[in-house]
């Protein structure tokens, strides 16, 4: 007579469950984290974009007088005045990025040769930040350091338009 095997499944879809709902879970975590973390970044490049629009509308006015602005020539900035501008237009947006960062770093602003270039940074604090500070013990506050930089520049007129 044939001798039958009993072999039971009993325990396999638990096992099964319990992967999946680990694997369901890091995702969520990862995709939460960096959902937070590309929202946070893409608020800042706004905002460092804004602020460097608004500066290099500020034209050295004595250089511009004394004809340093020629046609198709790139207008010349005062730094002061840029800086000026950045500060005036960070201050604005200062409170909604608050919400967002839990700190700010003061703009790096730089003007050479007609460009403004405005460079912003700030520390993010993730939902899931104790998880990241188990896999990264190098950021034990849970935060991710997130850094853009934005240019503009104001050229007279248009090259060849004279």
């Amino acid at each position: 007579m044939l001798s039958r095997r009993s072999r039971s499944d009993d325990g396999q879809l638990t096992v099964l469950v319990i992967g999946f709902t680990f694997i369901l879970s890091v995702l969520i975590v990862v995709g939460v984290d960096v959902s937070k973390v590309f929202l946070a970044r893409r608020s800042l490049s706004s905002v460092a974009d804004a602020a460097a629009l608004a500066a290099s509308q500020s034209a050295d006015r004595a250089a511009v007088y004394a004809g340093a602005a020629g046609c198709g020539r790139v207008l010349p900035l005062d730094p002061a005045a840029a800086t000026q501008q950045v500060d005036d237009a960070l201050g604005d947006d200062l409170p909604d990025l608050q919400q967002t960062f839990a700190a700010v770093q003061p703009p790096e602003v730089s003007v050479v040769a007609g460009r403004v270039t405005v460079r912003l940074a700030g520390d993010v604090t993730v939902p899931f930040g104790r998880v990241l500070a188990l896999l990264d013990p190098a950021r034990s506050d849970g935060r991710v350091h997130v850094a853009v930089s934005a240019t503009a520049e104001s050229p007279v007129t248009a090259p060849g338009g004279c």
